[in-house]
Order: C-alpha cells, then sequence, then structure tokens
C-alpha cells in the first residue's frame, strides 16, 4: 500500500489497492502575502526634508528667523539646503529599494547577486534564458528551499506546468506488516524513495528514415528541468523516481438514465479503464 499526494487537477486519480489519496490544491492564492515597506522616507522629494533640514541651523535674526519666526522656505538659505538635501533624497530612496532587493519576488537590480547565492543556473539547464525566466527559476528555487512534504512537491511541479502525483510506497516490516497484505518487499531502502507519477509528459520515439543511428534515442520522454530540480530539492535521505506510465482513466458508473451512482456516503462509484 502507498500513500498518494495528486494535483487537483486531475480529481479522478485512483487507487486500485484502496492507498489514501489526498487532492492538492496548487492554484496561487487570490491574495498573495505581499510586504508594504513604503513610509515618508521611501522616496522623498526634496522639498519633504526641505523643513527637517532648515530646522538644523542656527536660530536668531542673521539665520532668517528673528524671535521664532519660521524661515522661508524662498531664501537664499532655503536654496542652499535644498542643495544639500538632494544627495539625501537619493540615500533615502537607495536604502528603500534595499527592502525590494531582500525579496526574489520584488527584486530590481541584484538578480545575478541572487543567482550566485542560490547556484543558478541549474547545472542541467543548458539552454539561454531570458530574464523572465531567471526570474521565476529563482523564484521557484528559493521557495523550493522549504519543500519536505509531499505536498511541497506537488505544488513546486505545479509551479512549473507539471501535474504530478506523489507515491509514498510502504516497505514490508518483520513484526508488523503481515503476509497477502500490500505492503511491498523489497532489498531496498523503500521508504527512502518516493516516485513521481507526471501526467501527459511529451515525447519523441525513433522513426525510420527521420532518426539517426547512434543519436536519436528510441525513447525520450522531455520533463524540462523537472527531474533537475526534484532532485536537487529532494530531501538528503530520499530519492524521487520518475514514472511516466499512463494514469489509469477512470468512468463513472451511473444508470442508462445518467444519474450517477454513489455509496452510502455520498462517494461515487467509478470504473476504473488503463489508457493503452
Amino acid at each position: 500500500m502507498s500513500a498518494y499526494c495528486v494535483n487537483s487537477e486531475y480529481p479522478l486519480f485512483l487507487s486500485y489497492d484502496g492507498s489514501p489519496v489526498v487532492y492538492v490544491d496548487c492554484r496561487e492564492p487570490e491574495n498573495r502575502f505581499e510586504i508594504d515597506t513604503t513610509d515618508a522616507l521611501s522616496k522623498p522629494a526634496v522639498d519633504d526634508l526641505l523643513p527637517a533640514g532648515l530646522s538644523l541651523w542656527p536660530r536668531g535674526a542673521a539665520w532668517g528667523t528673528p524671535d521664532g519666526v519660521a524661515p522661508s522656505t524662498d531664501s537664499v538659505l532655503a536654496g542652499f539646503t535644498r542643495a544639500l538635501l538632494g544627495a539625501f533624497a537619493d540615500l533615502y530612496a537607495s536604502l528603500w529599494q534595499l527592502t525590494n532587493e531582500s525579496r526574489s519576488r520584488t527584486l530590481v537590480n541584484s538578480l545575478p547577486d541572487w543567482e550566485a547565492d542560490f547556484a543558478l543556473p541549474e547545472p542541467c539547464i543548458t539552454e539561454p534564458q531570458t530574464e523572465a525566466e531567471r526570474r521565476r527559476h529563482l523564484e521557484h528555487k528559493v521557495a523550493a528551499q522549504g519543500a519536505i512534504s509531499p505536498e511541497d512537491f506537488v505544488r513546486l511541479a505545479a509551479q512549473f506546468g507539471f501535474v504530478v502525483a506523489i507515491e509514498e510506497p510502504e516497505a514490508f516490516r518483520s513484526g508488523t506488516s503481515r503476509c497477502g497484505e500490500l505492503a511491498e518487499v523489497a532489498n531496498v531502502a523503500l521508504e527512502q524513495q518516493w516516485v513521481v507519477h507526471v501526467l501527459d509528459v511529451p515525447f519523441e520515439q525513433f522513426q525510420t528514415g527521420i532518426g539517426e543511428a547512434g543519436v536519436t534515442r528510441l525513447l525520450d520522454f522531455d520533463m524540462g528541468d523537472l527531474q533537475c530540480l526534484f532532485r536537487r530539492a529532494a530531501p538528503a535521505w530520499t530519492y524521487p523516481i520518475f514514472s511516466v506510465a499512463p494514469w489509469p482513466t477512470p468512468y463513472l458508473l451511473a444508470t442508462e438514465s445518467g444519474a450517477v451512482l454513489i455509496t452510502e456516503t455520498g462517494a461515487r462509484l467509478i470504473a476504473p479503464a488503463v489508457a493503452n
């Protein structure tokens, strides 16, 4: 028996042996968490800083402030203060921009530095990438740092456009499992492996007259960078195994009038038919 976590885009996934199936919602949240770091000093204009700048000058008649009168913003001293404050306005804007560079989703100028920190591009990516692709891969790599559960990896695959089911096999244990049950007997650390079932993977077959012997593979599947990403993000004590076998296609059992048959608990009855 195994436990399955399946992308909810394929809600009719079957487990023939009655293994539990958990459907994972991989849709982007409508109200995605955002951090607003703006304040009065995020991108100030020079005139926004002028009152504070004028207050730093000495007081008195010689400075244009006799008897506590507020300094004029049209005075020569105010113009001189504006010239001094121009650099401070740029400094405040630059410091605020650092808060954007601290997040992979809002960075502007530090993409090469982030890529260096996260060892990007991945060694298995050999094609040139656009800046948008580089940013997307960086966001996914950052998100993958916390991937530890099957649900995390189902969502990670969805970010790359793949619909997957994660299977965690259950190994036979002496003293716990019983003969005739569905626990699997293996001579390897079965529970350190997990199976990634990928739906509708594009494939290429060798064709006579088109393929070239010694160059074109007899059969090749294109999973993009999914394998590379998963193997690098997988917990160190585990190893993902990829399966591109066709998924079973279930059919709802219905009466001649089209009414779907259900159990006493309301579950729909289905008849599986394995795709050729």
